[in-house]
Formats: C-alpha cells, structure tokens, sequence
C-alpha cells in the first residue's frame, strides 16, 4: 500500500489482464463538478475514453477496493471513493476494471487503463515504468496473526521455524523474504483474500503486508486476528500513469489538491481509518 507489488514480465501481464479484467462502470459525474472547473485539464490528457477516467485496480483489496456486501453490493474503498471525489473535479466519469496485481503495470503500459489505483507503493524500480502523482496514504508494513496466538508471535522474531503468508509481488514480501527469521518459510499467496483463508485455516502462521490493510482486516473480524507489529518502511502510495501521459499527471494532482483543500480527503480517511 497496499503497500506493495512488481509487475511480473510485460507478456504474461498482459495475457492476465486480457483474460481476467472486468468492469466496473460507475455513473457520470453530477452536479456543480460535473461542469468542472478542472475540466479542462483533461482535454489535452491521453485518455482511453474522452470524459473518463479508466483504472486499473486489483479488486478486492479492503479497506482500499472491494465490493460491499453488506449494501448493495457497491465498489468502494478508499481508493475508490478518493478517485470519485478527484474525477468529480475534473468533470469525468470513471470506469474501474479489475486487474490482477501481477499485471497491473503491464496493463496501464498497453493502454487499458489511465491509472492505477490500488495501494500501488512508490518505489525507485517502479519510476522505472511508470511516473506517480504526487503520494496520497502513508503506510508501512504489519504483522497479522490469529488472535490466539498473541503471546506466542508478539514480533516477526518469534516466527523462527514458521510459515509466514505475502501477497505475490508485493513490497511485503520483499520485506519478508530481506528480514526471514531462522528457519522460517516465506509462502506467498495471489491475493489478501487467500492469505486471510490462509490464516484463519492455519496455512500459514502469521500474514506480514501493509499496516491499513492488516489493520481493517483485524477490526472487521472481530476477535479473530491481532496485529502484533509494525515495521516502519516509509512507503507511500500513489497513483500511476503512463510515464509519457504527463498532461494526465498534472490533472490528478491539481485534482487530488482540491479533495485536500476542501477537507474531502481527511473526511475520507477518518471513514475508513479513524482518526489520524
């Protein structure tokens, strides 16, 4: 972040996104911003719609993109929810396609989306494809593990001899696999979903990825997981665009600055995090 993933090769992403995308359409902005008074800052930007805003995210992945059951079985999440708010600035419409991690850069460099928004951690490698808004969360990584055994792995320490559980391609795992305890085995998993069933069916003995992410999963299930530890990274996350789609970078930045300026952003985050 979530915090978090390399693009396996071009190909096989590519091949992922062709095969396992899907849509999700959201309706047309509304109202005062629908006019926009950003609006114009799209017109010289690189779209695959004119008017919209297509993006890529890797769904589910709470508290950022995940469909909500409880309701009417709505896309939300806070990345969801703050790229609504910055297209409503810019009068655009969004379009959310569902893309494995794995092939989520590959995909934005073939040009089936616009961005990328999905707790996508900004890291030098990644600057390397892709150029990054300003940074919009700051996370750091955790270490989530059944309620039960709370006093036995309090740190990543007291994993020595255990199975700890990463999403595939995710600065997660390449914290795990830099800080292994002796003779601890590092076993990753496609999604959070599966590392979560993982956990809950004793798989794997702790799960070490994104604090927010560890953290929603813990308060959603009650008295199931604990978060133990925090690991300080200094990760943040951004959003990514094509590294010659200037035009649309400035755009999302003078849009992400208005939700800031207008408190749109730290009401935001208080919904799904608390307090700051």
């Amino acid at each position: 972040m979530l915090a978090r993933r390399l693009a396996l090769s071009a190909l096989l992403g590519l091949a992922l996104a062709t095969a396992a995308c899907s849509k999700k359409e959201e309706p047309a902005a509304s109202g005062p911003a629908a006019a926009g008074e950003l609006a114009g800052l799209l017109k010289d930007a690189r779209l695959v719609a004119p008017g919209k805003l297509t993006v890529c995210s890797d769904i589910p992945y709470a508290p950022f993109e995940f469909t909500d059951k409880s309701g009417k079985g709505q896309l939300t999440g806070f990345d969801v929810e703050l790229v609504r708010a910055m297209s409503r600035q810019l009068g655009a419409s969004v379009d959310f396609k569902t893309t494995p991690f794995d092939a989520i850069i590959p995909s934005l460099a073939a040009g089936n989306c616009d961005l990328v928004a999905s707790a996508t951690t900004i890291t030098e490698e990644r600057r390397q494809k892709v150029a990054f808004t300003q940074a919009y969360f700051d996370a750091d990584q955790s270490l989530l593990i059944r309620a039960a055994d709370r006093e036995r792995y309090k740190t990543l320490a007291d994993l020595k001899g255990k199975t700890i559980g990463v999403q595939s391609g995710t600065t997660g795992e390449n914290y795990a696999k830099a800080h292994t305890p002796q003779g601890a085995k590092v076993k990753d998993f496609p999604g959070a979903d599966d590392l979560f069933n993982a956990l809950t069916s004793g798989d794997i003995d702790a799960v070490l990825q994104d604090f927010p992410v560890n953290k929603y999963r813990a308060l959603q299930a009650g008295e199931q997981f604990a978060v133990t530890e925090t690991f300080k990274t200094g990760e943040q996350y951004g959003f990514a665009v094509a590294k010659d789609n200037g035009k649309l970078v400035a755009a999302l930045d003078a849009a992400l600055t208005k939700v800031r300026e207008s408190g749109g952003y730290d009401s935001l985050y208080k919904t799904w995090f608390g307090d700051k």
